[in-house]
């Protein structure tokens, strides 16, 4: 029941992005879909619904939203997300949690990278996973004055 699309939860939902170690196929993708629609709809927080979408962008990452002012996500509640995002990614192999790569377009296609090498990059867009609210989530950003590349002063 608490399912929400994407577009109807609201800018200020709070959000939790997630990166494939590679990229899923458009199989595991429907499995994910499924997945992620109970996950979402049995989502609850001391008893009461957590009310979550998802989007999923570039068969590469996963985007989680919880609209905290209907009910909040707590932390069993938030275990209880994570335990079923391992549990869908045991299925297809895919690890969520590797921080240290991040998949980059320098006009060839996404190309997982090491943060360092990412950061050495002249050009190009990346798969952004870094937000506090489904508002400041852009899912494809370009490198030059991101996080990743700011702009120098001089």
């Amino acid at each position: 029941m608490p399912l929400v699309s994407w577009a109807e939860l609201p800018e200020n939902s709070r959000f939790w992005c997630f990166v494939a170690d590679r990229p899923w196929t458009a199989d595991e993708e429907v499995v994910l879909r499924t997945g992620l629609d109970a996950l979402c709809e049995a989502w609850v927080a001391h008893g009461a619904p957590v009310y979550a979408g998802y989007q999923l962008v570039e068969q590469r990452v996963l985007a989680l939203a919880a609209d905290e002012a209907r009910t909040a996500a707590s932390g069993c509640s938030i275990d209880s997300r994570m335990a079923a995002l391992r549990a869908l990614g045991d299925q297809f192999g895919i690890d969520w949690l590797g921080r240290m790569h991040v998949y980059v377009d320098r006009g060839q296609g996404w190309e997982r990278l090491k943060l360092a090498e990412a950061r050495q990059a002249s050009e190009g867009r990346y798969l952004d996973s870094v937000a506090t609210t489904k508002g400041e989530w852009s899912p494809v950003r370009e490198l030059q004055g991101s996080w990743l590349k700011p702009a120098t002063s001089n």
